[in-house]
């Protein structure tokens, strides 16, 4: 017979214990090993821990517990993980939003922008060659008037006026533009537009007039807006206009003002084609003499590259100073033709010549002038931009450092210095 303690050992052997997710192999090894016989440690392991009704012996608890240690270090990473997702998908989505609302913000002031260029081209092409106005505070003759001549006018001066008025409305080339004023019937301003082939090409010049009360015995007042400078020798620096036409210029009987003939049209029109030139140097009778002669096309050349400097510089003064009732077409005629008028000054700095005289073999325009267009360039792109031309950039010039005898005495100072050769 067996003794009583091995019974006991025996009889708790004999009792099954069921671990979930256990083999029954498995769970007999955890039996054998979890059994107080086997254990080294008899009295130490019989207390057991206890979870919803299933004994689990010690040795298993430890395993348990590693699992869940190795499960929450997972789940842990999982949700690190997730976080860095989220935050990524996050940055991402915040990226698009953000590049969506820079397209969006790019393509709306695209938008406003060609709406402007359009409404300006609006006005520019429904400016009207001849209007009647209101606003007369910046003409030069606006001082003139009853107050300043003591005399009536003549009984049909008004009539006269209106007739001038019809026959511009009527007859105005393309090329001049003509606004009156209800108030003062006495006053006119006009705008020319340079002529191709000219040193005045695409350029706007402003002339102010004033019908005397004497008009038509006498010829109207006509005054030059020259901004101080010279462009022609019939246009003075004071804003005289000399032409026969006007009795202000010599010339014959048939060329001089003729009362009940002569019109103000006549008078515009002789401005554009006599004066407005593509050869003005010839304009001057003492000049006139050499003309188509080696010396005096040379100096005609000359002449036209003076006029055309002077022509680019009222360019960006009209620009920034556009008299009253003119804003729209200034604006609008400077929009449409500041790619030519930069393409044509491009070819200047490549030594094209102005206008279109007679060539003398294969001379070019000069150094001095090439650089002095190319200099007006930067100007005439930022007068452009100023009024809302775009892309015009491209014809800034490169500037190129000149190399001379100033800086080439520096620099033989400088090796001189440092012992340099060469």
């Amino acid at each position: 017979m067996g003794s009583p303690a091995a019974g006991r050992c025996n009889s708790q052997n004999s009792t099954k214990r069921v671990f979930p997710g256990r083999s029954s192999s498995t769970e007999s090894k955890l039996e054998t090993s979890s059994s107080p016989c086997n254990h080294p440690l008899k009295g130490k392991n019989k207390m057991h821990e206890e979870d919803e009704g299933i004994i689990i012996s010690p040795t298993y608890s430890g395993v348990v517990e590693q699992d869940s240690a190795n499960r929450k270090i997972m789940s842990s990473s999982s949700e690190k993980l997730t976080r860095i997702e989220d935050l990524i998908t996050s940055n991402q989505d915040s990226r698009k939003i953000q590049n969506s609302s820079n397209v969006m913000e790019i393509y709306n002031y695209s938008n406003m922008i060609q709406q402007k260029r359009n409404e300006v081209m609006r006005k520019y092409l429904d400016f009207k060659k001849f209007d009647i106005v209101e606003d007369y505070s910046d003409h030069h003759y606006k001082v003139k008037g009853p107050n300043s001549e003591k005399m009536q006018p003549q009984k049909n001066w008004a009539k006269r006026i209106q007739k001038e008025w019809r026959m511009l409305k009527k007859a105005l080339p393309d090329t001049i533009f003509v606004r009156v004023y209800e108030s003062r019937m006495d006053l006119l301003r006009a705008v020319i537009i340079g002529a191709e082939g000219t040193p005045y090409h695409d350029g706007l010049f402003f002339f102010d007039v004033f019908f005397p009360y004497k008009y038509p015995d006498v010829p109207p007042k006509v005054h030059y807006h020259s901004s101080g400078l010279i462009i022609n020798p019939n246009l003075r620096y004071d804003g005289k206009v000399c032409l026969s036409l006007l009795n202000t210029w010599s010339g014959g009987k048939n060329e001089k003002w003729t009362p009940g003939v002569s019109t103000m049209l006549q008078v515009l029109v002789s401005i554009q084609g006599l004066i407005l030139n593509e050869k003005p140097y010839f304009n001057d009778p003492i000049f006139a003499r050499p003309s188509g002669s080696r010396t005096g096309e040379y100096r005609s050349m000359k002449y036209n590259e003076r006029t055309l400097i002077y022509s680019l510089k009222t360019m960006v003064y009209t620009m920034r100073n556009p008299p009253k009732h003119f804003e729209d077409l200034v604006i609008g005629h400077f929009h449409n033709r500041a790619v030519s008028i930069l393409t044509i000054c491009r070819g200047y700095t490549k030594g094209v010549r102005v206008g279109c005289g007679v060539n003398v073999g294969e001379e070019k325009s000069s150094q001095g002038f090439q650089k002095n267009v190319e200099r007006l360039m930067r100007t005439l792109v930022r007068a452009f931009e100023k009024i809302g031309v775009d892309n015009v950039n491209e014809f800034i010039p490169e500037i190129v450092p000149e190399f001379t005898p100033q800086t080439r005495n520096m620099a033989q100072k400088i090796r001189a210095f440092f012992c340099i050769k060469g």
